[in-house]
C-alpha cells in the first residue's frame, strides 16, 4: 500500500490497486496469451508431431509395404527361380529320361535292323545260292542243248563238190574237182570229226568278240554270226578236164534269169595253149545256186527253152502296163524250178543199154572214179579216209 510521508494515500492506494489490478489483468492476459500460445504452440506442436507421425506412420507403413512387397516380389522371384529351376530340372529329366528312351530305341531298331539285315543277307545269299544252282542247272541245260545242236549243224554242214556242181551224166569220170584253198579241207575235216570248237574258232571274225570252250559252247545269236562268217567265205572252185574230154565241147554255167544258163561270175577258163582245159569258178560258201557241167549241145537246148518261155511271158504280158518288171519277175520266180528240173534231167542215167552194148556199159561203170591228187578223196565229195557222210 502506496503512501506518502507514512501516510496513507487512498487515491495513490487506489491507483496502485487499479495498477495491480491492472497488471494482474495483463498477467492474466499475458499468462493466458502465453497459455493460449503455449497450447497453440502446442496444439501447432502437436498436429505438426501428429503430421508427423502420421506421415513416419505412412512412411512406415509405405516402407513396411515397399518391404513387404519387395519381400513379396523376391519371395516370387525365389517361386519364379525354384519353379523354373523345378522346371528346367524336370525338363532335363525329361530330356534325359526322352534321351536314354531315344537310345533304347535306336539301340532296339539297331538291333532289330542287324537281325533283320542279317536276315535278308542270309536270305539273299540263300536266295543267290539258289539262283546260281538255278543258272547253273539253267546253263549246263542250255550248253547241253547247244553242244548238241551246234554238234549236229556243225556235222552236218556240207563241203560235198556234188552239192555245188552238177555233172551232166557220164562227165564225172572225165573231170576232175577240187577246191583250191587248204582252209576248205581244213572245214570239211573239222566238221567231219565233229571237232566244233576248232571249227567255229576257225570261224571268228571282227564280229564275234566272246569266248567260247569245249566247255562253254557259243550262244545261238554268236553260233548263228558264225555261221553267217562261213556264208561269207569265198573258195575257188578249180575244174580240170582230163584228155579224153579234152575232144568234148563242155560248158561251164549257172543259172541266169537272162539266159537260164550263163556263164558263172567271176568264171575264168584254163587253157592249154588255145584249148579249154578247164575253169576256176571264185563262189561263197552260202551260195546256194548250183553250177552246171554240161555239154555245150545240152546247155544251148536248157537255153532254147529259156528263151521259149521268155517269149511266152513277153506275150502274157503284152497288156501289162510294165511289162519288162512282170516278165522279170515271172523268171526270176520261175528261175530255181527250171534249174532243178535241168539237174534232174542232166543227172539221169539214159536208158538201159541195149543188150548187144551191155558190156560197154558195165565196163564204164567199172572204171575207177577220179580223184583229187594227193588227198585220197573222192572229188565229187571231197571225203577223205576220216570223212563220214
Amino acid at each position: 500500500m502506496a503512501g506518502v510521508g507514512r501516510r496513507f494515500d487512498l487515491e495513490e492506494a487506489r491507483r496502485e490497486a487499479l495498477a495491480e489490478r491492472r497488471a494482474k489483468r495483463v498477467r492474466a492476459i499475458v499468462s493466458n496469451v502465453v497459455f493460449f500460445g503455449l497450447l497453440l504452440a502446442v496444439a501447432i506442436g502437436g498436429k505438426v508431431g501428429w503430421d508427423k507421425w502420421q506421415e513416419r506412420r505412412a512412411a512406415d507403413r509405405a516402407a513396411a509395404e515397399a518391404a513387404r512387397e519387395d519381400e513379396e516380389r523376391r519371395a516370387a522371384e525365389r517361386r519364379r527361380e525354384a519353379a523354373e529351376a523345378a522346371k528346367a530340372a524336370e525338363e532335363r529329366r525329361a530330356a534325359e529320361r526322352k534321351a536314354r528312351e531315344e537310345k533304347a530305341e535306336a539301340e532296339r531298331r539297331a538291333r532289330e535292323e542287324k537281325a533283320e539285315a542279317e536276315r535278308k543277307a542270309k536270305e539273299e545269299a540263300r536266295r543267290r545260292k539258289e539262283e546260281e544252282r538255278r543258272l547253273a542247272e539253267e546253263t549246263r541245260a542250255e550248253q547241253q542243248e547247244l553242244r548238241k545242236e551246234e554238234d549236229r549243224v556243225v556235222s552236218s554242214l556240207s563241203f560235198r563238190l556234188d552239192d555245188r556242181l552238177c555233172l551232166e551224166y557220164g562227165l564225172d569220170d572225165i573231170v576232175e574237182t577240187s577246191v583250191d584253198e587248204r582252209r576248205w579241207l581244213e572245214l570239211a575235216q573239222l566238221s567231219q570229226r565233229r571237232q566244233t570248237i576248232d571249227f567255229l574258232s576257225l570261224l571268228r571274225g571282227s564280229n564275234v568278240t566272246n569266248a567260247f570252250s569245249d566247255a562253254r559252247y557259243p550262244d545261238r545269236e554268236t553260233f548263228a554270226r558264225l555261221l553267217e562268217n562261213l556264208d561269207a567265205e569265198r573258195f575257188t572252185l578249180v575244174l580240170r578236164l582230163k584228155d579224153e574230154a579234152r575232144t568234148r565241147r563242155l560248158a561251164l554255167v549257172a543259172g541266169s534269169v537272162e539266159g537260164g544258163l550263163a556263164a558263172p561270175e567271176g568264171a575264168r577258163p584254163l587253157k592249154s595253149g588255145t584249148r579249154v582245159v578247164g575253169w576256176t569258178v571264185p563262189f561263197a560258201y552260202g551260195d546256194k545256186a548250183p553250177l552246171f557241167l554240161l555239154d555245150q549241145a545240152s546247155a544251148d537246148r536248157f537255153s532254147r527253152e529259156w528263151a521259149a518261155l521268155r517269149r511266152r511271158l513277153r506275150t502274157e504280158a503284152a497288156k501289162v502296163d510294165n511289162r519288162d518288171a512282170f516278165v522279170s519277175a515271172r523268171l526270176e520266180k520261175e528261175l530255181p524250178g527250171f534249174l532243178r528240173s535241168v539237174r534232174v534231167e542232166v543227172t539221169t542215167p539214159p536208158p538201159e543199154p541195149k543188150a548187144g552194148r551191155r558190156d560197154d556199159a558195165q565196163r564204164r561203170a567199172q572204171k575207177p572214179r577220179a580223184t583229187m591228187k594227193g588227198s585220197g578223196s573222192d572229188i565229187r565229195t571231197l571225203r577223205g579216209p576220216q570223212s563220214r557222210r
